[in-house]
C-alpha cells in the first residue's frame, strides 16, 4: 500500500477547545492518575533519595542542558515502552541519520532493562530517559524541554497526555509498527469514546497488518490516517555469524565443539519448569547436550536458580563464566543473566524454543532465532506475535507446541535429523528475507513529517 496518508496532517490542525465531554474523560484520567501518584508518592520520595528508578525523570526533570544541546535543532522523540520495542529503532534510528543528521533524536521508554537495551545498541542519540508519568504537569515539562518536531510512538504506546500535549506544541505524531492483539484491543475498546478523542490527535498510524489496521478503525481511528506498513521485526538487523564467530562464542561460554546446544529464551515464570523436565529426558539421549535458559525478566533470576538446584541439572549463570575457558566442562545449562546477548546466542543453537508462549501470556519475539536459519518452537499462546508465528508455521520454519511432553518429543526428533533441522532453518530464514522492506516506508514517513523530504 502506498504511503498517501500523510497529507491528513494539514486537516487536522488541533483544537484545544475540544468537546465538553472530551474535557470531562480527561479530567476523569487524570484525576484517577493523580490519585495514584498520590498514593506512590512516599515510595518515590524515598527511591529518589536513593537516586533509584530514575525517578527524577519520572517526574519530568530531564538533564540541565537538555534544551541548549537540541534548541538550533529539529527533534525527532522516540518512545519505545521497553527492549522488545526499542530493538525496532537501530536500522530506522541509522537510516534517519544517513538521511540528514540536521535533527536531534531523543529516546524514551517505560523500564529499566529497555533505557540499558537503548543506550547499548542505539548510536547517535543525543539524550536517553525515562518516560514521565502521564500527568499534564510532567508532559507539559518535558515538551518545553525537548520541543520536538515529530513524537514516534513504537506499537501501543498510547498515552493520552503524552499524545495532548505532545499536539498542543505543535509536533507531529505518528504510530509505527502498530498492533493491537485481542486482550489490549478488548481493553481499549471499553473505553471506546475516550481514545476515540485520542487517536484523533495522531497525525498517521503505520500498522503492522490488516487485522492491526481493522482494529483500529473499530477504536474510531480516521480512515485517512492509516496505512499497513508491515511489521518493522522482520527487518532487525540481521546479524550474520561465520563458523569461526560461533565456535568462538561456544568457546567463550566454556561449551564443547561437539555438544549439541538447545536455547530456551524469553521464558516467563511456570515455563522454566516444562523446560527443565523436557531437558532432562533430553539428556538421558544426548549426554552433551547444553540447555542456554534465558528468563525474559531478570528479577526472576533467583526464583530460577532455586527451581535449577531442585532439578538437580549443573549450571552456571552467564556471568559467572570467564570470557575465555579452556577448562573442561562441569555444567551442562547456562543461566542467562544479562541484557542483550540472547539474539547472538540463538545462533549457536540446534534448535530453540521461545517463551511467553506455553502458559496465556502470548509469546515472544520467534523472527530472531528464525533470522539465524534455527528451527523455532514455541506454544499455543502467541496471541501477541499472531502475524509472525502463524507465517513461521505456514512456511515450514516452526512447530506449535501444546505442553511440556510435546516439546520434549519435538526437541528430540529435531535434535535426531540434521537433515530437518537444517530445512527448517533455511525455511525460516527466507521468510524473513521475504518480507523485509517496512523500515524504508517508515524511514521516508518520518523524513515527510519532519519536513526533510
Amino acid at each position: 500500500m502506498q504511503l498517501k496518508c500523510w497529507r491528513i496532517t494539514e486537516r487536522y490542525p488541533f483544537n484545544q477547545n475540544r468537546p465538553l465531554q472530551e474535557q470531562h474523560m480527561y479530567f476523569i484520567y487524570n484525576l484517577f492518575l493523580t490519585l495514584i501518584f498520590i498514593l506512590l508518592f512516599p515510595f518515590l520520595f524515598i527511591w529518589a533519595i536513593m537516586g533509584k528508578h530514575g525517578v527524577q525523570e519520572r517526574l519530568g526533570r530531564l538533564p540541565a542542558g537538555v534544551r541548549q544541546r537540541s534548541s538550533s535543532r529539529k527533534v525527532i522523540w522516540f518512545h519505545a515502552a521497553s527492549v522488545g520495542e526499542i530493538k525496532l529503532l537501530p536500522p530506522i534510528v541509522s537510516r534517519l541519520k544517513r538521511k540528514d543528521r540536521s535533527f536531534s533524536v531523543v529516546v524514551s521508554s517505560l523500564t529499566k532493562a529497555g533505557k540499558t537495551e537503548a543506550q547499548r545498541s542505539l548510536k547517535g542519540v543525543d539524550l536517553f530517559f525515562y518516560l514521565p508519568a502521564d500527568l499534564p504537569l510532567f508532559m507539559k515539562k518535558v515538551m518545553r524541554e525537548l520541543g520536538p518536531s515529530a513524537l514516534v510512538l513504537v506499537e501501543t504506546e498510547i498515552w493520552p497526555n503524552l499524545i495532548r500535549q505532545a499536539k498542543i506544541s505543535g509536533s507531529r505524531i505518528v504510530l509505527i509498527n502498530g498492533r493491537f492483539s485481542s486482550k489490549s484491543f478488548q481493553r481499549y475498546f471499553r473505553m471506546k469514546s475516550f481514545f476515540r478523542a485520542v487517536l484523533s490527535l495522531i497525525d498517521l498510524f503505520c500498522m503492522r497488518t490488516q487485522e492491526d489496521a481493522q482494529r483500529l478503525l473499530l477504536l474510531g481511528a480516521d480512515p485517512g490516517k492509516v496505512t499497513v506498513v508491515g511489521n518493522l521485526k522482520f527487518d532487525t538487523a540481521m546479524m550474520e555469524h561465520s563458523t569461526s564467530d560461533r565456535d568462538k562464542l561456544r568457546d567463550n561460554l566454556g561449551i564443547p565443539k561437539k555438544s549439541k546446544v538447545v536455547v530456551a529464551g524469553s521464558t516467563e515464570q511456570g515455563e522454566e519448569r516444562m523446560v527443565l523436565d523436557a531437558f532432562k529426558k533430553l539428556k538421558n539421549q544426548y549426554p552433551g547436550l547444553f540447555l542456554i535458559l534465558a528468563p525474559r525478566h531478570l528479577n526472576r533470576i533467583k526464583q530460577v536458580e532455586s527451581e535449577l538446584t531442585e532439578s538437580g541439572l549443573r549450571y552456571r549463570k552467564r556471568t559467572q563464566i570467564a570470557e575465555k575457558s579452556d577448562m573442561e566442562s562441569d555444567f551442562d545449562l547456562i543461566l542467562l543473566d544479562t541484557i542483550g546477548e540472547l539474539f547472538s546466542l540463538y545462533s549457536i543453537a540446534e534448535v530453540t524454543f521461545v517463551g511467553g508462549s506455553l502458559i496465556p501470556f502470548g509469546g515472544h519475539n520467534v523472527l530472531e532465532p528464525a533470522m539465524h536459519s534455527v528451527p523455532v518452537l514455541f506454544g499455543p499462546y502467541m496471541d501477541h506475535f499472531k502475524e509472525s508465528s502463524e507465517l513461521l508455521l505456514e512456511s515450514g520454519g516452526a512447530i506449535k507446541v501444546r505442553d511440556s511432553e510435546e516439546l520434549y518429543q519435538r526437541l528430540s526428533e529435531l535434535l535426531h535429523d540434521e537433515n530437518k533441522r537444517k530445512k527448517m532453518g533455511e525455511k525460516a530464514r527466507e521468510l524473513i528475507e521475504r518480507r523485509r522492506g517496512p523500515t524504508d516506508k517508515t524511514v521516508e514517513v518520518l523524513l515527510h513529517l519532519t519536513g526533510q523530504n
